[in-house]
């Protein structure tokens, strides 16, 4: 009995490369009979088993004997190993499959049926494609097939020459980044200058009398110092009820004027202030031991003031009562006047003497 012992066999479909796996054709005793057995090869990538007639197995001259059991789960069929829907016989190899990419592989290797995985410096194109890929991308350029960016208007090559980052003509200054053409971004603590674009140190409320060297900090000139982060200027002979506004400049305020000295702003009062001082713009303040004139409230007239009154007599002068006419004190330091009376002339000589 001659039997078929090709290593691969068509197996009902056209594109299907199959196997045979038996590891041993035992033949019977009288060699009436051919048996097959299962193998103990390990599962390979891309292998399928495939039921078929045993009967297919053999040749044309064995079939008119006794056709072997087979080893498949339905009688009189055999399992033999066949590659896989979309992988192929590996040439040169005889249980080998290699799986199939319809496109071809150029740049990677096929891993799976129409699964291509391109090799290092390639990445996968629209069309499934390998093709030369840059190091870390190619945002805002085209990657040319020789690996490198070609960056688009505005943008230019990093200084390692890896992708395209965007362009500022004469930078973004200390503290500024370049996020787009010709556009910088400050940081924190900076602030873009929009003559020059660039960003620079910026200090809350400015920097009058200095120079903002860095977030929020200020260098004060000559003549002033620093105090909360801001420069005053300062007058070391003195600024009284007025503003320093400059070195050894003193600026009054509004119904103040500057005095002689330059150095002090004394208040100034349209009406002059009788009794009293002029101790804010138009405000009159009495003098000790004087109050405002009950008579007229509105004026800067400041009258003297008596806290006890004087009973028949005028206050003239702080606590001090002047008697009116035909009135007299009762006492030196009484501010009490009474009526005065005429005395008769005592003659001691007519009172009798008294005795014990």
């Amino acid at each position: 009995m001659m039997l078929q012992t090709s290593a691969f066999l068509l197996c009902g479909l056209s594109i299907i490369l199959c196997w045979n796996t038996q590891n041993a054709i035992a033949a019977a005793a009288n060699q009436s009979a051919v048996s097959f057995t299962s193998g103990n090869r390990p599962k390979l990538p891309g292998v399928c088993t495939l039921e078929v007639p045993t009967i297919d197995l053999l040749s044309e001259e064995d079939r008119h004997g006794v056709i072997p059991k087979g080893n498949a789960s339905r009688p009189n069929y055999s399992v033999i190993n066949v590659c896989c829907s979309g992988w192929r016989r590996k040439a040169h190899t005889a249980s080998h499959c290699e799986p199939i990419c319809d496109n071809g592989c150029v740049n990677g290797n096929c891993t799976a049926p129409n699964v291509c995985v391109c090799h290092p410096g390639n990445i996968r194109d629209l069309d499934n494609n390998c093709i030369p890929t840059c190091p870390k991308g190619c945002l805002n350029g085209v990657c040319t097939l020789q690996g490198k960016c070609s960056c688009t208007a505005g943008y230019r090559l990093d200084p390692k020459g890896e992708f395209c980052v965007p362009f500022c003509s004469g930078g973004c200054g200390t503290g500024g980044n370049c996020t787009a053409p010709e556009t910088c971004s400050c940081k924190p603590g900076f602030q873009k200058d929009q003559a020059s674009g660039k960003c620079g140190y910026h200090c809350e409320g400015g920097c009058p009398g200095g120079e903002c060297i860095a977030p929020n900090t200020c260098s004060c000139a000559q003549g002033y110092v620093r105090n909360n982060n801001a420069c005053e200027a300062q007058c070391p002979r003195g600024c009284l009820n007025g503003v320093c506004t400059a070195p050894g400049k003193c600026t009054c305020k509004t119904g103040w004027t500057l005095d002689q000295s330059g150095t002090s702003c004394v208040a100034h009062c349209a009406e002059p202030c009788l009794n009293g001082d002029c101790t804010g713009p138009n405000t009159c303040t009495c003098k000790q031991g004087y109050v405002r004139d009950p008579a007229s409230q509105n004026s800067n007239r400041c009258v003297a003031h008596c806290p006890g009154g004087c009973e028949n007599g005028q206050c003239s002068a702080p606590n001090f009562c002047i008697c009116n006419t035909g009135y007299v004190k009762v006492a030196k330091n009484s501010n009490k006047c009474v009526k005065r009376t005429r005395r008769a002339a005592i003659h001691w000589e007519l009172i009798p003497e008294q005795y014990d």
